[in-house]
């Protein structure tokens, strides 16, 4: 997803008309987007009790958003917003890594850290300049767009970027938990090390 937003950023004319404008490319890309969000909406329904209702809002603001945008609403921003899919990746590298029970690993560690700063720096920072971008185009179109789209719009890049600010927090935490744990092992470590060297 992230190489064709690339693609779809560059694209002249809808940079142009960032509010309005439509590319066959961008469409393409919002299918694929579309049916990833629609399974996700059921995997996250069938796991509710694991996963939360703060996935399923994501799924359901995220689908809404993207299935508007053939008609046609926001086709350039739509791309700009599949850029925090790049945190994914490192997300999903991240996972694994604890599922092979590699917190360890010198790629954990790195991993870790490309997380965080992509999370942040794609979806806080980038996330906050698109929204209010978003909603300057959205007040400020000369061509009418339906109430009803411009307040969902409004209302899924407030849930969604809620939801960014509040994961970003929940990462930071657990970041913090994991350092000073590490921090009590290394102790305890040196500790018994001490007191065998005493015995």
């Amino acid at each position: 997803m992230v190489t064709n937003s690339l693609v779809i950023i560059a694209n002249v004319k809808l940079r142009a008309n960032p509010v309005h404008g439509s590319d066959p490319v961008a469409e393409s890309a919002f299918t694929v987007t579309l049916g990833y969000f629609l399974w996700d909406m059921v995997n996250t329904y069938r796991n509710i009790d694991v996963d939360g209702w703060g996935f399923m809002a994501h799924a359901i603001m995220s689908f809404g958003v993207y299935l508007l945008a053939y008609s046609p609403l926001l086709q350039y921003y739509g791309a700009c917003f599949m850029m925090f899919e790049i945190s994914t990746l490192f997300l999903n590298i991240h996972n694994t890594l604890e599922d092979l029970e590699l917190q360890e690993a010198i790629l954990y560690y790195i991993n870790a850290t490309a997380l965080v700063s992509s999370f942040f720096f794609a979806r806080i920072v980038y996330g906050t300049i698109l929204s209010i971008n978003v909603w300057r185009e959205l007040a400020n179109s000369t061509i009418p767009i339906s109430p009803l789209a411009v307040s969902f719009v409004r209302l899924a890049n407030i849930t969604l970027m809620s939801l960014s600010y509040y994961w970003f927090s929940v990462i930071i935490m657990t970041a913090k938990r994991n350092a000073l744990d590490a921090d009590l092992i290394r102790a305890l470590d040196e500790m018994d090390k001490h007191q065998v060297k005493t015995e």
